[in-house]
């Protein structure tokens, strides 16, 4: 059986471009605190690993609670600014100061530097998520067409990407004559913090949100009844929260390994992520009309299945040869364009499933628990990974080489199978994921139909 063609249902260029700048200054942020942050407490601030892992998982455990409490108040917030843009616009303050603040050593000691760092993280991550849940579902108050939303996409993860390699250029270029990151990271946060006001601002300007398309109430027990039936969104949360966790916890990981088990000087770091993510901005445009072509599904496949190469290529990489390490990062960034892109984009049609069912549309919602999941996972890879390094007798603030073997030997299990294992798990869940394109494009068909009816009754 086949549908009716949908509508094209085009965006204007500058809507797009203002949408995908909108993730510009956070990706910034959010690039060097995953990159740099976890590296920065242990060998800067002299922050014990399992400490360190503990204020990340009780940070982002914040976080994965606000999400669900931020999606169903931005689901259900009137403001002349829009559902949406009220709450992006309020939290932009919050979320650029408390960034900054990540990057200074206060004149404390012990549990009172612990407890610093865990108030700004906590701070961060919370205003983190009262942007990024009503961010993530302005998308489909934009739009409900399915390649629009692939198109939208493609934008905010293509100013991800370049606001990430900024990010690490603007580090290369801090350390020309400073390789001290105590200094380079501060001045590093203040930029962040003021691409984070700037790109906020100009997403909530050049974008417009649409009416509601249905009517929204509170969520109530029958609604998680409902959500708890829908089988293509718990597949799909699977592998989100799989995919994204292995993108938060590889380059976490990467700089201990560049230094300690590879022996390069730390300014190695920066060239070596950023190699990463240059390739993995250029693969953006490769799986954008891959994606379009194969599917969403076979396209995760192939982009999976080649960053798990990468990985695998880790273990034979030796510090009398640590030039391939430029080429395994590069082959683990085209894989990660995958899985940057392809997750999110099917987001939409788990939603409009779910209002073809229930004729509730819920996206704050569905966002709200996609990243609750997320933030778990992402949180839960790093409490391990900061347990497994003290377990292993990780000496912080010490130079590489004082590190033990056995710290070295835990840095190398951990950087192949702590992002590999995850990323496996998404591949499976994939297979048993029931929507492809025929099958959305008939949902979204008979979606339009129902929405039709519903109003010549009114």
């Amino acid at each position: 059986m086949t549908s009716t063609p949908l509508a094209e249902d085009k965006l204007s260029i500058s809507t797009r471009i203002a949408y995908g700048i909108g993730d510009f200054g956070p990706s910034m942020s959010l690039n060097v605190l995953i990159i740099f942050f976890f590296f920065f407490l242990t060998t800067v601030a002299g922050v014990p690993p399992n400490i360190a892992g503990t204020i990340l998982l009780i940070s982002k455990g914040g976080n994965a609670i606000a999400t669900l409490i931020v999606g169903s108040l931005s689901d259900h917030t009137r403001s002349r600014w829009g559902r949406r843009h009220s709450w992006m616009l309020g939290s932009a303050p919050f979320f650029a100061l408390s960034f900054a603040l990540h990057w200074w050593v206060p004149p404390l000691t012990s549990w009172g530097l612990y407890s610093y760092y865990l108030l700004v993280a906590i701070v961060f991550q919370v205003s983190f998520a009262c942007f990024l849940i009503p961010y993530s579902a302005l998308l489909t108050d934009i739009s409900e067409n399915n390649k629009e939303h692939i198109r939208l996409n493609g934008w905010r993860f293509s100013f991800a990407m370049v606001a990430s390699t900024f990010s690490l250029l603007l580090m290369q270029v801090l350390t020309i004559g400073n390789d001290e990151p105590q200094r380079q990271l501060p001045i590093l946060g203040t930029v962040c913090a003021i691409a984070i006001l700037i790109s906020i601002g100009w997403c909530c300007w050049g974008t417009e949100e649409a009416e509601l398309k249905a009517a929204s109430r509170r969520v109530n027990f029958q609604d998680l009844k409902q959500i708890a039936s829908n089988r293509p969104f718990w597949l799909l949360l699977g592998i989100y929260a799989f995919s994204w966790m292995a993108l938060l916890v590889a380059p976490t990981i990467l700089p201990y390994f560049i230094v300690n088990n590879l022996r390069l000087p730390e300014s190695a770091i920066t060239s070596i992520t950023l190699i990463m993510k240059i390739a993995t901005f250029a693969a953006l445009f490769i799986w954008k009309p891959i994606s379009e072509w194969l599917g969403k599904k076979a396209s995760f496949w192939l982009g999976i299945s080649i960053w798990i190469i990468g990985n695998c290529g880790l273990f034979y990489l030796q510090p009398e040869q640590p030039q391939w390490i430029y080429f395994i990062a590069a082959l683990q960034g085209m894989g990660m364009a995958a899985a940057y892109l392809i997750p999110p984009s099917m987001v939409p049609e788990a939603i409009d499933w779910d209002e073809l069912k229930t004729g509730q549309r819920r996206e704050g919602v569905f966002n709200s628990i996609m990243l609750f999941a997320n933030k778990m996972a992402q949180a839960l890879g790093l409490f391990l990974f900061g347990q497994i390094l003290s377990f292993a007798g990780f000496r912080e603030s010490l130079p590489p080489m004082e590190q033990p073997e056995s710290a070295i030997g835990a840095i190398a299990i951990t950087v192949i199978l702590l992002p590999t294992l995850p990323l496996i798990g998404s591949l499976i869940l994939l297979f048993f994921y029931p929507i492809d394109i025929e099958t959305h494009q008939q949902t979204v068909f008979k979606l339009q139909q129902q929405r039709s009816t519903q109003t010549s009754n009114q």
